[in-house]
């Protein structure tokens, strides 16, 4: 059985994740946005506490609303549901890492 080359990994992680990636993203877009505009550095503090939080609201929702079906060709594919929950979470904060401290060194 051939394993799954980084490009397929990448593909499935995305396709298991989209939703979260997805609030993600806008939720990283806004709070940069707040912080460009009103650079304050209590605002990097608060947006990774209510990051938790709005992950874990859509964590909940996205486990409820998935099809069993697709928990299993998950599964099926050698991909464990634990390890694909975690590599979307650290996506996800390492992305708003990432855009907040651009944020802080192009107006810090």
């Amino acid at each position: 059985m051939p394993t799954m080359t980084v490009k397929e990994r990448i593909y499935l992680t995305w396709s298991y994740g989209k939703v979260q990636f997805l609030v993600g993203a806008v939720y990283n877009f806004m709070c940069a946005q707040l912080l460009a505009t009103s650079f304050f550095y209590p605002i990097l503090v608060d947006a990774f506490i209510l990051k938790a939080l709005v992950y874990a609201i859509t964590f909940y929702l996205v486990k409820q609303l998935r099809d069993k079906d697709a928990v299993i060709f998950y599964i099926n594919l050698g991909l464990p549901i634990k390890k694909l929950q975690l590599s979307v979470f650290l996506i996800d904060f390492l992305s708003l890492a990432v855009l907040m401290a651009a944020v802080v060194v192009l107006h810090g």
